[in-house]
C-alpha cells in the first residue's frame, strides 16, 4: 500500500487544495499484511479501479481500503467520482467549519454513510447503519439535488458556529457545529433530530421541496 513501492495511480488534491499521493488497490476482500503502512496526511481514492483492474487482473481481486487521513476507512458509497475528506473535522477555525459542512453536502451526494457518520457524530455507533438505510431509499440523481442547497459563511458562535443554509436564494435556516475534542461536529440536538428522521441536513431540504419530508432540520414552501 505505501507509496515507497511506486505506486502508479499518481496524486489527488483535497478539498483544500493540497496534494496527497493515491495508492490504492480495490477489489473484492480486505487483507492487510503485516508491513503495511499508512502515511501520515495522505488522502487515498479510489480512481480509475476498472482500468487499472484490467491491466491487473491477478491483483484486481485483492484489497479494497481507502486510507484517508491516517485512517482505515471501509465506508461504503453509492456511487464514484468523488470522495469525502474527512480530515477538515480537525480544521481549526471558521475554515474548518465550512469545510466540514462542505464534506458533509459530499457525504450525501454519494451516499457515504460511514464519512457522513464519522463527519457528524462519531461518538454514535448506531449511527451508520440507519444512515445507510436512508441513502440507500434516495436514487442517487436524488442526492444530487443537495448541490441546489446554498451555503452560506460561517459565523462563530459561543460553541463553535452556524452555517445559514438557503434554497433559491432564500434563507432557510443554519447548520449549527460545535468544535468538541479538538474537532468539529454537528450540534448534538440537531443531529438527534436529523437521526430520528432519517435524513440528512442537506437532504432534509431536498425532501421539504419534493414534499417527501415527514420531518427534519427544515421546514420550507414546496413552491
Amino acid at each position: 500500500m505505501s507509496g515507497e513501492h511506486g505506486s502508479p495511480y499518481g496524486q489527488a488534491q483535497d478539498v483544500r487544495g493540497g496534494q496527497n499521493q493515491v495508492n490504492i488497490q480495490a477489489g473484492g476482500g480486505i487483507t492487510i499484511g503485516p508491513d503495511a503502512v499508512v502515511a501520515g496526511g495522505d488522502v487515498t481514492i479510489v480512481r480509475k479501479v476498472q482500468r487499472w483492474a484490467f491491466a491487473n487482473p491477478l491483483f484486481a481481486g485483492g484489497l479494497a481500503v481507502v486510507v484517508l487521513s491516517g485512517t482505515i476507512w471501509t465506508g461504503i458509497s453509492l456511487s464514484t467520482g468523488d470522495v469525502v475528506d474527512r480530515s477538515v473535522v480537525d480544521e481549526a477555525g471558521l475554515d474548518g467549519a465550512r469545510h466540514t459542512v462542505e464534506q458533509i453536502r459530499a457525504a450525501e451526494r454519494i451516499g457515504d454513510a460511514a464519512s457522513w457518520c464519522y463527519l457528524t457524530q462519531p461518538g454514535d455507533g448506531t449511527c451508520e447503519t440507519g444512515m445507510s438505510t436512508a441513502f440507500t431509499a434516495k436514487s442517487a440523481s436524488y442526492r444530487e439535488r443537495v448541490d441546489e442547497v446554498g451555503v452560506g459563511e460561517p459565523e462563530e458562535t459561543d460553541s463553535g458556529a452556524q452555517t445559514m443554509l438557503s434554497w433559491d436564494g432564500k434563507e432557510q435556516g443554519t447548520v449549527r457545529l460545535v468544535r468538541s475534542g479538538g474537532r468539529w461536529q454537528l450540534n448534538s440536538s440537531d443531529y438527534g433530530l436529523l437521526k430520528v428522521c432519517g435524513a440528512g441536513v442537506f437532504l432534509s431540504l431536498v425532501d421539504a421541496r419534493s414534499q417527501q419530508l415527514k420531518c427534519g432540520m427544515f421546514q420550507i414552501p414546496t413552491s
